[in-house]
């Protein structure tokens, strides 16, 4: 893909739009035409969100998705091919990318970890998650490497690396636009967390360079990795849905993957169950530090994390207009919010991750 990100349309308002539509359906049916494949029944859109469309296009060999992007998402193709040239193994690859517009398609890849269970409680699976985290973690170390970093943000994969997150949030705390946004309720909260943050730069900054000090290596980093993304089946777990990654530290994908197991379950962040999991997740690096080293950045990122789901939803929004974002204007602001909150709470003076003064 090589469009222009500013060029590229986006809203529901696209998506549903029938010439749109029209188009988008003639290229999925050219291309499955290519491949041996037909349509055999009227296309369903079943996922219509702001920032995105899928299509699910039944076929004489199973069912098929069509997926559109607008900007923020853009670079999820060219970053698939940059995934599949490694053979990475728990990555759901597409069977073509459009060579301009950010269109994919993909063959079905079975159910998602949330639909396991007939009440949609497949994240309450820890056993699962044990699993999935361990393999996630080995994908992760498999694209460390200068030459693959390089790879995926040619590839236009947005880069995260800690280096960039003081700036970043120094530039969306000056930034209007986005506090504007907080619903009224919301709005004294955000208040007072701009100008916190206003005032905790620098220690963000000596936080970011800890982390990337450290010695874990930067890679790809989902950073929408929970249990709707995940697919599982006889073919082995695969990992879907990469419009949110980024070049980052790797840890950073627990700010998402915890949160949202820590809501579909219930549990607290400060559940066991956590300290079990980020055990097995951080096993891929044991090589390079010891344990309860890779807890405490594991910990470290997690809360740096805020400032990079910020900036992945400040893309998904990017292009639309206020009345397009479908109750989601609040969400670069309110990660900034959970930030502030989160920030201040593990830098006490015997803690190993509170930055120097």
């Amino acid at each position: 893909m090589s469009a222009d990100r500013a060029a590229v349309p986006t809203g529901a308002r696209t998506w549903l739009d029938p010439d749109w539509r029209a188009g988008a359906l003639a290229w999925a049916d050219r291309e499955l035409a290519a491949r041996g494949l037909t349509r055999v029944g009227p296309a369903e859109q079943p996922h219509v969100r702001p920032w995105s469309t899928a299509i699910r296009l039944p076929t004489d060999l199973g069912p098929a998705w069509f997926k559109a992007s607008g900007p923020g998402p853009a670079h999820e193709g060219l970053l698939l091919r940059v995934l599949a040239e490694r053979g990475l193994p728990c990555v759901l690859l597409p069977m073509t990318v459009h060579p301009q517009l950010p269109w994919l398609l993909f063959m079905d890849g079975g159910p998602t970890m949330r639909a396991t269970r007939p009440d949609g409680t497949g994240d309450h699976e820890i056993a699962a998650w044990e699993r999935i985290l361990a393999e996630y973690a080995g994908l992760q170390r498999s694209v460390e490497a200068p030459e693959a970093i390089a790879a995926m943000l040619a590839a236009g994969t947005p880069d995260g690396r800690p280096a960039r997150l003081a700036p970043e949030l120094e530039r969306l705390v000056a930034d209007d636009v986005i506090w504007g946004r907080l619903l009224p309720a919301e709005r004294e909260a955000g208040l007072a967390a701009r100008e916190r943050l206003a005032h905790v730069v620098p220690e963000v900054r000596a936080a970011a360079d800890r982390l990337a000090a450290a010695g874990v290596a930067s890679s790809i980093q989902h950073d929408d990795l929970h249990g709707g993304n995940i697919l599982v089946g006889p073919d082995g777990d695969r990992i879907f849905d990469w419009g949110d990654a980024v070049v980052a530290h790797p840890f950073g994908t627990l700010t998402t993957t915890f949160n949202s197991i820590a809501h579909h379950t219930g549990r607290s962040l400060d559940d066991p169950i956590f300290g079990r999991l980020l055990d097995v997740y951080t096993e891929a690096w044991t090589d390079i530090l010891q344990r309860d080293e890779l807890v405490e950045l594991a910990r470290l990122a997690s809360i740096l994390g805020c400032i990079g789901k910020a900036l992945a939803w400040e893309r998904s929004l990017g292009g639309l207009e206020p009345d397009e974002m479908d109750g989601h204007g609040d969400a670069v602001a309110g990660w900034l919010l959970e930030f502030a909150d989160r920030f201040s709470t593990p830098f006490l003076p015997d803690d190993p991750t509170r930055p120097p003064s």
